[in-house]
């Protein structure tokens, strides 16, 4: 569930339990009304009735009074355990149920059939002795129509209350979470390098927008120091191929000027000293790229296969429909040629190259027949001027850390893999975004 809809229920979920809250007390609290009037009416009626008759040790007699007709009309007066009077034309079930709580001279009160009431009060002789009993009914019918009524009309109200609730709740939320939806939609259109790209709500008026306001502010804070960054990348390399320029010249130059009894010491220091040139250009070309790439931003789907076919004396295996990566191409190939160029280091006989791609990543597995890598080195072989191969070669140490930099550029990574032999992976993402 997303968070709208977790807010949502939970709302939705406190309002019903609020309402429902609300109407168990109130028809509780009217069924308990109701039967206080209830009992409150059926004494009444019980101490006229008694009011009209005469208790005596011998018994119980009737006086006529001027509303005895109203009185009889749901009332038994019973003497001993006979009944002197009942009201005409009371129903059969009633009538039983009226007669054996009067012969019961208990003080009870329950309910009758037909939807009534029925109270019975003892009559006592002046020495206490219970001579006989008064039983007075009430019709509750409409009493129960009215609670069943007020239920029903309570439950409507609630199911009112809950829709105007929900489509209360949900403007709020649709109105509060607005700008949090606007922010997701923009940084969803927002590249990796995209420096200049803000939320820009405008002022804060609430807290969502304040946090968009701090958020932007965070951003021209990393775009600042990114912008730093390559610009510090961008001067060194260029500082850096000045001097280097320089030594290579010269080094020429004095390779040229030797003749066939040069010494040959010297000759093999100059070329060594012009091939670690090379390798230190190429490092910079590759630092440089990678700082112009990430001040543009400009990305495209790279065939990964392809780059791998354009290195010499590499067997490459490509599994079916493996997409194509995100990236620069340049940047791609400069971060696959330092695993190739040390798995061809340190290879006894062949190098190769495995192209899959699962989920939304393509891997390219560099593998040599070496020895491969020494399990004390771990990561650290990605540290610069670390080595760690088992066969005794040595090597400057900058091409595995330079590799996992491009690659990181391009949102991948650069790890080693499982052997036997020497394995090194470049994991890419896939240019099109999307899960295969």
């Amino acid at each position: 569930m997303t968070f709208r809809e977790r807010l949502m229920l939970t709302s939705m979920v406190t309002l019903a339990v609020g309402l429902g809250a609300l109407l168990v007390v109130g028809n509780v609290l009217l069924d308990r009304r109701v039967a206080s009037e209830t009992s409150s009416l059926l004494r009444a009626r019980a101490e006229a009735e008694i009011a009209a008759l005469s208790v005596k040790d011998g018994g119980v007699e009737i006086r006529e009074t001027p509303n005895d007709t109203v009185l009889d009309r749901r009332s038994w007066v019973f003497g001993g355990g006979h009944v002197l009077e009942r009201p005409p034309a009371a129903p059969a079930a009633l009538d039983r149920a009226a007669v054996a709580l009067g012969r019961a001279r208990q003080a009870t009160e329950r309910d009758g059939p037909d939807e009534t009431r029925l109270y019975s009060r003892p009559l006592r002789s002046a020495t206490g002795a219970a001579v006989g009993a008064v039983v007075v009914a009430v019709s509750v019918r409409s009493l129960e129509r009215l609670q069943r009524e007020v239920l029903l009309g309570s439950l409507a109200f609630a199911a009112l209350v809950l829709l105007a609730g929900w489509f209360a709740i949900r403007s709020a939320l649709n109105g509060a979470l607005g700008p949090v939806v606007q922010m997701t939609e923009s940084a969803e259109d927002w590249g990796a390098h995209d420096l200049d790209r803000r939320f820009a709500l405008g002022p804060p008026r609430d807290e969502l927008t304040g946090l968009a306001a701090t958020l932007d502010h965070l951003l021209a804070r990393i775009a600042a120091s990114r912008r730093h960054e390559q610009r510090f990348a961008d001067d060194t390399a260029h500082e850096l191929r000045t001097p280097l320029a320089r030594m290579r010249a010269r080094s020429e130059l004095a390779l040229n000027a030797a003749g066939t009894g040069a010494d040959a010491e010297r000759e093999a220091a100059l070329r060594s000293v012009l091939e670690t040139s090379d390798d230190l250009d190429a490092a910079i070309r590759a630092l440089l790229l990678v700082a112009r790439s990430s001040a543009d931003g400009a990305t495209s789907g790279v065939d990964l296969a392809a780059i791998a076919h354009g290195f010499a004396e590499v067997d490459v295996h490509t599994a079916a429909d493996v997409p194509a990566v995100e990236g620069d191409a340049e940047v791609v190939r400069r971060a696959l040629a330092p695993l190739v160029e040390n798995a061809h280091r340190h290879a006894a006989s062949r190098v190769w190259i495995e192209i899959s791609a699962a989920g939304d990543r393509v891997r390219a597995a560099v593998r040599d027949d070496g020895p491969g890598l020494d399990p004390a080195i771990g990561d650290r072989a990605f540290d610069a001027g670390v080595h760690g191969s088992g066969d005794g070669h040595d090597g400057a140490g900058l091409g595995l850390p330079l590799a996992r930099r491009l690659a990181r550029s391009c949102g991948g990574d650069v790890v080693a893999g499982a052997g036997p032999g020497g394995c090194f992976v470049l994991d890419l993402p896939r240019a099109d975004g999307t899960t295969s």
